[in-house]
């Protein structure tokens, strides 16, 4: 399996089609080559001149975005989906024209010829190293100390875990398992135990219906591990004839959840074996996934400020600060004047409207007024004034440091808000400023906050 997907990585010539009551049959497949090139797209080249000389003088306009392209390569059967763009190079005379789809993703070892639906069942993805994040750690590790002789043994196996399952919409469920595998040669085994995410549903969905869930679950993991955590292998299950013969899975591989962008300076965590930022546990397991994922789905305004980051890579301290603060203001406002929450609602204070994120700082319980030192006006002043004044003042002058640092506590603000919120609890707050990752920038907040209320 491995083999069909490096394969179809490298490259590989075969016949494609646009639509799958067309696969097999060669009179109307463009034949063609595929490979996924430096900027983490498939590349799927075809050759149209017949095609073209007969629109010629006809039908000029640009040919339809495919919803898919279903190959049939010397390597394997593939579905591309997750279409990025297509271009195409019309010519007459001694050059061939040609068209090019690119796609963000791909499944080998498609059932062409029992596939009922080109849509997924199901979709499993594996997220390596993050099992103990989630409490559902499969490998047991055992010593034992030396003997008489000095020998010790070391011993590690595999323990059953039971998977835990609940529907995230109606008809469509979210699962959680963990799997292991026994990789390298007889002299270097690794064992390897990670955490299987997945999604079903009673009838096939299209791609995006399975792939946005998992991406919600996979920023999850990533603001935990405070860096982009790539999933390292998926299956898919079709909907299929059932003729009895046994088959292989289908593989997926899809560039949003298993590299890192080329651009924008996207990394991986420092560390896997450090402790995370909180737990699954934290924010009540699957259903605080669920919710997230609901959250996520519904709200991207407010957690799109907190996951960009790790898809896109990180901004300048300026437009950190400024997209945290509007992310802070829209959460707000959306439950001042559309649910009309009193938690919401700005008091007044000397006669003045607080600073916005100060209902925010109070709902999220009296963790992070400690964590900033004690005073939530202070910050909350220091933060919505370096915001207003970066938005409005063209002469304000300013330390970059200090502005990290705000907007930095107003992303953990924020973050703890929204897990707040899918716990439905206060406890991940806490969590989040008790955290050791956390301990230096409460250093540096409440040192900046003691320096701009000190007498001048």
């Amino acid at each position: 399996m491995a083999d069909r997907m490096q394969d179809t990585f490298d490259g590989s010539l075969g016949h494609f089609w646009m639509d799958l009551a067309d696969v097999y049959n060669l009179s109307k497949a463009s034949d063609g080559y595929v490979r996924l090139e430096d900027d983490n797209l498939f590349h799927v080249g075809t050759l149209r001149t017949r095609e073209f000389n007969n629109e010629f003088g006809h039908n000029r306009e640009r040919l339809p975005m495919p919803k898919a392209v279903y190959g049939m390569t010397n390597s394997t059967r593939a579905i591309f989906f997750d279409i990025a763009g297509v271009s195409q190079s019309n010519v007459m005379g001694q050059r061939a024209s040609t068209q090019t789809v690119r796609t963000r993703g791909v499944v080998v070892n498609v059932p062409f010829a029992v596939l009922k639906d080109d849509r997924f069942l199901a979709v499993e993805l594996e997220i390596p190293q993050v099992t103990r994040w989630a409490g559902l750690t499969s490998i047991r590790e055992t010593v034992t100390k030396p003997a008489n002789d000095g020998t010790k043994q070391y011993k590690a196996e595999t323990v059953d875990v039971e998977p835990i399952e609940l529907e995230i919409r109606r008809g469509f469920k979210l699962k959680l398992d963990s799997t292991w595998h026994a990789d390298g040669p007889d002299d270097k085994r690794t064992i390897n135990a990670p955490l299987v995410v997945g999604t079903s549903g009673r009838t096939p969905r299209q791609w995006h219906d399975h792939l946005v869930p998992l991406l919600s679950v996979q920023d999850l993991i990533s603001l935990a591990h405070e860096g982009f955590v790539p999933a390292e292998r998926a299956t898919v299950e079709f909907k299929i004839e059932d003729d009895g013969q046994p088959r292989d899975s289908a593989e997926l591989w899809n560039s949003r959840l298993m590299t890192l962008p080329r651009q924008g300076g996207v990394a991986r965590p420092k560390s896997m074996t450090e402790i995370p930022l909180f737990y699954l546990s934290h924010i009540g397991g699957l259903k605080g996934i669920r919710n997230w994922i609901r959250l996520d789905q519904k709200y991207p305004r407010a957690t799109g400020p907190l996951t960009s980051a790790y898809r896109y890579g990180q901004s300048g301290v300026e437009v950190r600060l400024t997209e945290i603060a509007l992310g802070l203001e829209y959460w707000t406002r959306l439950h001042n004047e559309h649910f009309q929450r009193a938690w919401a609602k700005p008091l007044k204070i000397g006669g003045k409207k607080e600073p916005l994120p100060m209902a925010i700082g109070r709902h999220v319980g009296p963790a992070f007024t400690e964590f900033v030192g004690g005073n939530l006006y202070d910050w909350a002043y220091l933060f919505w004034g370096t915001y207003n004044n970066l938005k409005h003042a063209p002469s304000f002058e300013y330390d970059p440091y200090e502005v990290d640092t705000l907007g930095d506590t107003g992303a953990l603000l924020l973050l703890g808000e929204l897990l707040n919120r899918v716990a439905g609890n206060r406890i991940p707050m806490k969590v989040l400023t008790e955290s050791v990752r956390t301990y230096q920038l409460k250093e540096r907040i409440q040192k900046l906050l003691a320096k701009a209320t000190s007498p001048a």
